[in-house]
């Protein structure tokens, strides 16, 4: 229960994810206390009494768990092995886990804290909304279907997958500023329905998702130059 925190400790308690929706972040009720060398060397965890609370019950175990995993000099208190944070901070990123049956990347610009069974994309180099309508699209699902890694019938979306996506980049900055555009409207429709109970309403938000999806496969069909034969065989996986 995270109300028995004080406010000087809520700031290693972050939302804890193990998992990725299509464009958006879906709820949790996990929680990550984030401790490691990085943010917390120098600090006394004495001064954090119920973070201390909570690990000393526990405290044998997470000794023996440091020796099991090969990191018996860190403070029992201590992630086994942390990731890097600046992924997981406030700005633009995007997450996907790295087994699934379908691809599931989101775009957020919130924190995300996640396991390692997830992915982060941060960069400068290219618009994250505009890259995230490509690696959700069919044409790349029909790719990582193809040749991509696999786990029986599920993709294993893991570092060496992901770097060899055939990404394109369109010179036209209005394509990419339309797809994003798509993307925004996804991502606040997704917002909608999570919040409704209307079944009228509920539909609404589905097909308006699944029409701008239809949209972006379309436009991406465009950008890689696609024949009709091309879009027949890619629509039936």
């Amino acid at each position: 229960n995270i109300s028995q925190f004080n406010d000087n400790e809520k700031q290693f308690i972050k939302l804890y994810y193990t998992s990725t929706n299509r464009y958006y972040i879906q709820k949790t009720n996990n929680y990550i206390i984030y401790l490691c060398k990085n943010n917390f060397d120098g600090l006394d965890i004495n001064q954090y009494p119920n973070i201390k609370n909570h690990f000393e019950k526990n405290k044998t175990q997470l000794k023996k768990a440091k020796i099991k995993y090969g990191t018996p000099n860190k403070p029992y208190y201590y992630l086994h092995r942390e990731r890097d944070e600046n992924f997981f901070k406030r700005g633009p990123k995007i997450a996907c886990q790295t087994r699934s049956y379908l691809q599931c990347f989101l775009y957020t610009e919130e924190e995300y804290y996640g396991s390692r069974a997830m992915n982060f994309i941060i960069s400068d180099r290219i618009n994250l909304k505009y890259l995230v309508s490509l690696l959700n699209s069919k044409i790349i699902f029909f790719w990582l279907k193809n040749k991509g890694k696999k786990l029986g019938e599920m993709l294993q979306i893991d570092k060496e997958p992901l770097l060899q996506i055939p990404l394109i980049k369109p010179e036209d900055e209005n394509i990419i500023k339309y797809l994003a555009k798509l993307v925004d409207d996804i991502i606040s429709a997704s917002k909608s329905l999570e919040n409704c109970q209307l079944p009228n309403q509920i539909d609404f938000y589905k097909n308006l998702i699944k029409s701008r999806e239809n949209e972006i496969n379309k436009k991406i069909y465009e950008l890689y130059n696609l024949s009709d034969d091309d879009k027949l065989e890619i629509e039936k996986v």
